[in-house]
């Protein structure tokens, strides 16, 4: 009778052995063979490469070896207390399992090197007789299953609760789910085992404006920093859709691990959001920024097309387009700003312009206000607006301003302006200097005022003031005379009017004008006084003068004075019209005569041709009087052309100068003779005071503003201490270069301005040289270093030999050399390629900086060849350090990939000695021995001494 044979479970027969061999090496599981004692007999490649062993030294071992050592004994003691035996008796990979049975269990193992991988182990007991009974252990590496296991653990139980859904999908496949968290049927309405049976679930429920550029998922597996963000519309549980906001990112190489924010209200309210922004004119915005600076657009309104010229498609996913159409001349103030606000707490309000993509530039305002999040992030919520109109507007009316001042200054028209309910009085400069007095005494003293005015006239004035105030009268026109400064009588047309009534109807604002009429006021007293005497002052008087009959518009008569100035004779004068020497239309000529006759306005600028065709600028004082029974108009003629020339010139180049100031790449502080500034630009301000203006500067002491701004120095009292010794020399110093505290490098001019010999001003200009010095730094470094191992080139190292030869000269101090070589470079070269060459350079650079000195020099002279000075010390600790050298070489281990590789190295040693003629002999003998070291077999150390001697001697 023959035995039943049973071959699921016993081992090969000896003819089949190769067959079992083939099958068994070229399984895809691990797979480990157990004799009946439980030691290992056969280890298959997957096995190998599981556990990283070789088959050699797993094989005669025990596999408890793959064991930690305290849960291999913690498992014996817990299965010897189960089976009731003693813990030497048990055997805890095999004692439980019976023939003909598998037993499976999760163990961590412990491969090579010593990483743990869990492994889901089933062993079989193989029947057999005696030698031939055995185990069959297979190993599942689960490590990974069992991390991500744990990881959707924890994200369940964080999500449970929560407002986001987290899952999973497989790189393969990422439109299908593997995993998703239990709170999916709160937050979508489906369980998730109805999700994870139905691979299309999500493909079903994208909406079809969506399907097609979402449905293969392949946007999932997106590889960069964070997360890759999508929102689209989805398919509720309850039949509704929603919007979902979806946050993935792919780990490693098998898993893409993703999140579900329901966003339909957020959306929403963006929608409303955008219907209420395309009525309001400007570009409404949300943007954040993190703790590290990096910033993005979570709302941006159509509005940014016509601020921006780009779409809000753009700006959300490239935030850098807004701030490329700012004018670059202004990006520095607007970061600025942004950042005084949320440093301030303080809503941010800036104005500033933009290139449009045509080339058109605009101004915008800029309007946001910061909140400062939980994560310390920031959200701003804001608005910007174009006031390119209302900027054209302001310059306008500032121009207009200026014309205006411009012209009263010129007709000598004086302004005040009284704020009854305050009791002030104010005056322009011009009105000051008519009177003789200064600002500070006429300034905010109406009773000054009243005491100027002559006490005969005083009635007059009071009584037409308080009609104003009564309101009886919206505006005054009288003439009456001052008394100036000087004592002299000084006669003026004097006009009124209220311009503010308060709730009570108060009078509480009056404004006016006052204009000197004396010299009018003289001739017309000369006239009334006798005609004859009129006749005698208006033909001998040396100022222009001419008699105008306002109905015909002609030359009445015209003085000598005006004879020779205009070039006519007097006959030819005599019965002109106007209009033939004022180049001004006749209606307008007209329309000022009836203004002079009125007395409304006696003060004009004409342009006047002389009979050459000259044309000249004129201020022409023009005043009615009784002459021969009729009116004529007296005008009193003054040539400003040379004078407003000048005066045009010199307006022209102040503002040249200040525009040059102003847009100087650089600071300017100019002083007087006295130390006090006259002059500061806005980049002085922004380099050393922030928080001041050129304006406050203006007129301070030179002291006080230079110790202000010395604060920001890296030597503030040196800088002070340099100034005083600047200004005590009065020497022009150019270029001196300074340090600033926040590491930046300036250059500083002190140029003093002598005229005629005399000290009038002092001017410094600061200049930031701070990418000059870090660009030189940058060139001399690329100069005097190697650029693959970091260390001193060639040039430099000889360089810094013959520095060293020198100072030996001179103190005689031992100065050693070392030559060094990789031993068969050429062979690394040929067998690994060159990138593996230069990685083999640039490790044996850094071994050898870490063991020289400081104050040794270490270069490569070219390709494998490297040298040392070794300052102050002698042939003796030249050869100690050699050795160390040698093998600190001798034990590194290069790694290439999964390889390793080991280099070795010859060193040659040389001094220097006043025998040689200069540094590169040391070095020559320093070679000779290296040639010596590598003929006697390489990874040696040779030496000569400075004299050419071997050293040691004999040796």
């Amino acid at each position: 009778m023959t035995a039943p044979s049973h071959t699921d479970s016993s081992l090969p027969t000896t003819s089949s052995t190769s067959v079992f061999q083939a099958m068994f090496d070229a399984a895809d599981a691990a797979l480990l063979t157990l004799d009946a004692n439980g030691v290992i007999t056969l280890c298959n490649p997957a096995a190998q490469q599981l556990l990283g062993y070789p088959a050699a030294e797993l094989c005669g071992r025990h596999p408890g070896c793959l064991l930690a050592a305290e849960r291999l004994e913690q498992e014996c003691r817990q299965l010897a207390q189960r089976l009731g035996r003693s813990v030497a008796e048990v055997e805890v990979f095999t004692a439980e399992v019976r023939p003909g049975h598998s037993l499976q269990r999760e163990w961590p193992l412990l491969d090579k090197q010593g990483r743990e991988h869990t492994v889901r182990l089933s062993v079989t007991a193989i029947a057999g007789v005696g030698p031939n009974s055995g185990y069959m252990l297979v190993l599942q590496d689960i490590t990974e299953l069992k991390r991500m296991q744990q990881l959707m653990h924890r994200q369940h139980a964080l999500f449970a609760a929560g407002p986001m859904v987290a899952f999973s999908c497989h790189p393969a496949r990422p439109d299908v789910l593997v995993e998703v968290s239990p709170n999916v049927a709160d937050i979508l309405g489906c369980f998730p085992e109805d999700i994870l049976l139905e691979p299309a679930w999500w493909l079903q429920r994208l909406h079809p404006d969506d399907r097609p550029c979402l449905a293969d998922g392949q946007w999932r597996l997106a590889q960069g920093a964070g997360f890759v963000t999508r929102r689209y519309r989805f398919l509720h549980g309850s039949g509704h859709w929603c919007w979902l906001e979806e946050y993935v990112q792919q780990l490693g190489s098998d898993v893409v691990q993703g999140y579900w924010i329901d966003v339909t209200k957020q959306v929403d309210g963006e929608d409303r959001l955008t219907k209420i922004a395309s009525n309001i004119p400007g570009m409404l915005y949300q943007f954040s920024t993190n703790p590290d600076g990096a910033g993005h657009f979570s709302y941006v309104s159509e509005g940014v097309r016509s601020i921006f010229g780009v779409s809000p498609q753009q700006v959300m996913h490239n935030t850098d387009l807004v701030w490329q159409r700012v004018f670059p001349d202004d990006q520095q103030r607007v970061k600025e700003e942004s950042e005084a606000a949320l440093r301030y707490e303080q809503p941010w309000i800036s104005e500033f312009r933009i290139l449009l993509p045509d080339g058109r530039m605009i101004w915008v305002e800029g309007r946001a206000t910061p909140e400062l999040q939980d994560d310390q992030s920031v959200r701003w919520h804001g608005l910007i607006s174009e006031i390119t109109q209302r900027k054209r507007t302001e310059e306008a009316l500032r121009e207009s301003q200026e014309r205006l001042d411009m012209a009263m200054r010129g007709a000598r028209i004086g302004l005040w302006d009284w704020h009854v309910a305050l009791g002030r009085l104010d005056y322009n400069q011009q009105l000051v200097d008519m009177l003789g007095y200064d600002q500070h005494t006429l300034h905010c003293n109406p009773a000054q005022w009243q005491a100027l005015v002559h006490p005969d006239d005083l009635p007059t004035v009071r009584h037409n003031i308080r009609a104003l105030l009564k309101r009886e009268a919206r505006q005054y026109r009288i003439e009456y005379r001052l008394i100036k400064r000087s004592g002299e009588i000084m006669w003026i047309l004097d006009k009124g009017q209220a311009t503010e009534v308060d709730g009570n109807g108060n009078v509480c604002r009056i404004v006016g004008t006052v204009q000197d009429i004396t010299t009018h006021k003289q001739a017309q007293k000369l006239l009334e006084s006798s005609e004859a005497h009129f006749r005698m002052l208006f033909q001998n008087h040396g100022a222009v003068m001419i008699l105008i009959d306002p109905d015909s518009g002609q030359i009445v008569d015209a003085n000598a004075s005006a004879v020779r100035f205009y070039g006519y004779r007097r006959d030819e004068l005599v019965g002109m019209p106007v209009s033939q020497i004022n180049l001004m239309e006749e209606e307008r000529i007209r329309g000022t005569m009836g203004v002079a006759l009125l007395q409304a306005h006696n003060h004009f600028t004409f342009t006047h041709r002389l009979a050459s065709g000259e044309l000249r600028t004129v201020d022409v004082h023009s005043s009615p009087v009784e002459s021969g029974g009729r009116t004529l108009l007296f005008s009193i003629i003054h040539d400003i052309t040379a004078r407003r020339q000048a005066e045009d010139a010199l307006s022209t180049l102040q503002r040249q100068l200040l525009a040059i100031i102003e847009n100087f790449h650089g600071a300017i502080l100019l002083e007087d003779q006295n130390g006090s500034v006259v002059l500061v630009n806005q980049q002085y301000c922004e380099m050393f005071m922030p928080d001041q203006t050129p304006e406050q500067l203006k007129a301070s002491s030179r002291l006080h503003v230079a110790a202000q701004a010395s604060a920001g120095f890296a030597e503030p009292e040196r800088m002070l201490q340099r100034l005083e010794e600047l200004q005590r020399s009065r020497q022009m110093v150019l270029g001196e270069e300074w340090a600033l505290r926040d590491g930046r490098m300036l250059e500083r001019d002190h140029v003093p301005i002598f005229i005629e010999g005399r000290l009038r001003s002092v001017l410094w200009v600061y200049r930031d040289i701070s990418s000059r010095k870090k660009q030189e730094e940058a060139l001399r470094q690329l100069a005097t270093t190697d650029a693959l191992t970091g260390i001193a080139n060639r040039r430099s190292f000889m360089e810094k030999l013959v520095d060293e030869f020198a100072r030996f000269l001179r103190f005689g101090n031992p100065v050693a050399v070392l030559m060094l070589d990789i031993d068969h470079f050429k062979q690394v070269n040929d067998t690994w390629g060159h990138a593996v060459g230069d990685k083999v350079l640039h490790d044996f650079a850094a071994l050898c900086q870490q063991e020289v000195r400081q104050v040794d020099v270490l270069g490569r002279l070219g390709g494998e060849e490297f040298a040392v000075i070794l300052p102050g010390c002698g042939m003796a600790g030249a050869l100690a350090l050699a050795e160390r050298l040698r093998e600190a070489v001798r034990a590194h281990v290069v790694h290439v990939g999964e390889a390793s590789l080991q280099i070795h190295t010859s060193i040659g040693v040389s001094c220097f000695s006043r025998q040689q003629q200069d540094a590169a002999v040391a070095l020559a003998l320093a070679d000779q021995a290296l040639y010596e070291a590598k003929l006697a077999g390489r990874d040696q150390v040779k030496a000569f001494d400075g004299n050419g001697q071997r050293f040691p001697p004999g040796d």
